[in-house]
């Protein structure tokens, strides 16, 4: 009987151990959820400070284009294109951490494909295209492309 109360004794550690270890595990994650959208949430102030001064980031920041000519609605739509891939990257990196659902996710998905295939803006999108993940890339790679050809 001693020996069947020891191994019990003994499963019920193992347990709470397991579970204190998946607990551990699931608050790094969600740490790191958190890391990732205080990256993608400042990178967003930033471009809207650009946005209410009237200024283009793609121009400026990665063409060091100062003599840009650009309306300021083609500038407004540049710059949103820049923060609505901020905010898919951050997404991808919410969903493949687990903590976004799977149907937000396909939500997710055809809206970046819209934004992939607005023309006007792809050079943004190249621009951003090495500064995103690997998984992020790989998926995108698979959309279909309505720019060219």
């Amino acid at each position: 009987m001693s020996n069947i109360t020891n191994f019990l004794g003994m499963l019920g550690i193992m347990a709470s151990l397991i579970f204190v270890g998946l607990e551990m595990r699931q608050s790094h994650r969600i740490a790191q959820a958190a890391q990732q959208q205080e990256r993608a949430s400042m990178l967003a102030e930033r471009i809207n400070v650009w946005l209410e001064a009237g200024l283009d980031w793609q121009s400026i920041h990665f063409e060091q284009d100062y003599d840009y000519t650009h309306s300021e609605a083609i500038t407004a739509m540049r710059n949103s294109a820049h923060q609505s891939w901020t905010l898919y990257e951050n997404d991808y990196e919410q969903f493949a951490l687990g903590l976004l659902s799977a149907d937000v996710w396909a939500a997710k998905m055809r809206g970046m494909q819209r934004v992939y295939n607005l023309c006007e803006v792809r050079p943004i999108f190249r621009s951003r295209l090495p500064m995103f993940s690997e998984g992020f890339r790989n998926i995108l790679s698979g959309f279909e492309n309505s720019c060219e050809g």
